[in-house]
Order: C-alpha cells, then structure tokens, then sequence
C-alpha cells in the first residue's frame, strides 16, 4: 500500500535514532553543560577540572553517531570523533587540530540537517544553537592547538583552563573585551575568520529558517 506524501513527510520529520533531531537534543544538552555549567562546578572545586570536557567529548561522539545513518558523511563523523577522543592524551597539539576535524566534519553533518527543506520544528532550532555552539568550539580548539604548537600567539592571562574558548565565544560574538589578544599572524587570521563567521552564520541561518516557515505555511494554506 502506497503511503500518501503528506504521512511520508511526517514521518520523515518525525525525530528518533539517526536523525538530526536526536543529534540536535544530544549535543545542545551537552555542550551547554559542557561550556557553561560544568566549568563553573569545576572552578568552584564541586567537579575534578577534565569533567566538563570529558563530557563535552561524550556529548559530541553521542551526537556523531545519532548522525550515522546520513550516510557516509554521518559514518565519517562518527569515526573521526572517536579517534578525536582517543588523541586527547596525546601530547602537543595534535588532539586540538584532530578535534578540530571532527568538528568540521560533525557542523557539516548538522548543519545539512539544520537547512534542509521542511517545517521549522523545535528540534531544528536546537540544531542551530547546537550548530553555533559547535562553530565556537571548533575555533577554541583551533586556538588551543595553536597556542600549543606556537607558544604566545595570544596575549593575556591564557593560562587558565579554558581561556581560549572564553575567548571564541568573546570574539564570534563580537563583544571585544580586549583581555585575551591573538598576537601572531596566524592567530589575528583565525580571530578574524571567526568574526566573520560568526556574523554570517547569524544572518544566512536566520534568513533561511524564516523561509523555510514561509513554504512551510504556504503548503498547508495550499
């Protein structure tokens, strides 16, 4: 029996394992515990100081494999997290550049879920969040194993766990408070990068969700 077009779409928004939706509630969840609440415990001497990022880690290999029925491109998200996970003993910084990767290659996994055609669901606004947050991260990682492999491209008291993703929320957005400085070529092309980014990404997400409710309410008046 043929299921008509409209159950079809349905169903296919409907969230559950391997979608973008179950990826979206998985890392929103964790990465706000892992950048906002957890650091604040850790400081304050309730949580041993590598919680927050072991379960930022957790969040993001959880989110990689909701993701792996997207097919290769969910697949290879899924394998490079896990070998970023495996590389965070490594000295040096290769566990920065390969956390990187798999955060490139995870933001374009979510974003092709975030942008895709149909309704504007709650899920797909927890995928955009998710989808910044993930865009920060992927810099702050940037930044730590810059700063590893060249010591002193930042200026300012980048001592403290977690001053350089301080700083990638601070600069993608555009707040400017001046504490935390790239001083070397490289580190002033990446800052700058990531403030352009973080303005675009703003405004192609904003401009394209609303025009994905315009259709979406087009069709059902239709």
């Amino acid at each position: 029996m043929q299921i008509p077009a409209e159950e079809q779409r349905r169903h296919a928004a409907k969230p559950g394992t391997g979608s973008p939706d179950a990826a979206a509630h998985a890392m929103l969840f964790g990465l706000v515990a892992g950048l906002f609440l957890m650091p604040l415990l850790a400081a304050a001497g309730w949580l041993p100081g590598w919680l927050p990022n072991a379960v930022t880690v957790a969040t993001l290999i959880a989110g990689s494999l909701a993701l792996r029925r997207q097919g290769r491109l969910g697949w290879a998200v899924a394998v490079a997290m896990l070998l970023a996970a495996a590389a965070q003993g490594v000295p040096g910084p290769t566990p920065d550049w390969v956390m990187a990767g798999g955060l490139a290659l995870l933001g374009a996994a979510l974003l092709r879920g975030v942008l895709a055609p149909g309704r504007v669901t709650g899920a797909r606004i927890e995928g955009a969040v998710a989808l910044y947050l993930l865009v920060a991260l992927l810099f702050a990682h940037l930044y730590e194993g810059l700063e590893s492999a060249l010591p002193g491209s930042f200026a300012g008291p980048i001592g403290e766990d977690g001053s350089l993703r301080y700083l990638s929320l601070i600069v993608q957005t555009s707040t400017g408070l001046g504490d935390i400085v790239p001083a070397g070529a490289v580190a002033r092309t990446l800052v700058t990068l990531q403030a352009l980014t973080g303005q675009i990404f703003i405004a192609v997400l904003l401009a394209r969700l609303v025009s994905l409710e315009i259709a979406s309410r087009r069709d059902q008046d239709g």
